[in-house]
């Protein structure tokens, strides 16, 4: 069950702002419903996580938001849904940290963001695999399609550890399709790595089975730990949706 931190605006004291670290140290992320259009997201969202902002796109804000462009795609501007991941694997270092903040929801209540702490899945894998993921690395970059020159591309190993924490670069999309933002409907011809296109299979249907599923109220922001915890959403219809994000770490 989805437990909401937060009903008004919180203030930036410092035992206010401990109290939300203690809760994304456990939780691995937090939602808040606020009412106040003006709340500061942004630097709410650097002080919990003592991180600063990263670029996207070249720019420290993407709108979330439907373009006709890429509503065929399973991409966060089109209306297919997307498969889980983690962000940003294509980056040399992808950011530790997502938030979103809900400047519009959908008016017909979809579009949910859906999201796993992928420790249970790894509690499904043998330690063989565990220590054969800890020893792959992938090549996260598109070979074609709308986002081929997205970025150059980065290799990660698929699971590192933290301490107890793990560390997961993971995108079903990459390492099935090899495309950053299919097509679903038109598929390009890939061959994928055997076994990770396995884990890849298990993870998404381990994901469908525990994920937790949030429709983001207007004026309501989540972050989450990109390092530990995957990601996706469902499918939405409305083009006046519209989600702000922004990378911390």
């Amino acid at each position: 069950m989805l437990t909401i931190s937060s009903i008004n605006s919180p203030n930036f004291s410092v035992e206010s702002i401990s109290k939300f670290q203690e809760l994304l140290e456990q939780k691995h992320f937090i939602y808040l419903e606020t009412e106040d259009p003006n709340f500061d997201w942004i630097q709410f969202g650097k002080l919990v996580t003592g991180d600063d902002l990263m670029l996207q796109y070249g720019k420290p804000i993407f709108h979330v938001k439907w373009e006709p462009e890429f509503l065929n795609f399973s991409d966060a501007r089109g209306k297919k849904p997307l498969l889980p991941h983690t962000e940003a694997t294509d980056y040399p270092s992808p950011p530790k940290y997502l938030a979103l903040w809900c400047k519009k929801p959908s008016d017909y209540g979809d579009g949910l963001t859906t999201l796993a702490y992928v420790e249970g899945f790894l509690k499904t894998l043998t330690e063989v695999e565990k220590k054969r993921l800890m020893e792959t690395q992938h090549y996260f970059g598109a070979t074609g399609g709308v986002h081929a020159s997205r970025t150059k591309g980065a290799t990660h190993y698929i699971l590192s550890f933290d301490g107890n924490k793990p560390i997961f670069r993971f995108s079903c999309n990459y390492i099935t399709h090899g495309d950053y933002s299919p097509d679903p409907d038109n598929l390009q011809p890939f061959t994928p790595d055997p076994f990770l296109a396995e884990i890849s299979d298990r993870f998404i249907e381990y994901y469908e089975q525990n994920h937790m599923a949030i429709l983001m109220k207007q004026y309501s922001f989540l972050l989450w730990d990109n390092q530990c915890m995957a990601h996706s959403r469902t499918t939405y219809t409305d083009p006046t949706r519209e989600l702000e994000r922004i990378f911390l770490g």
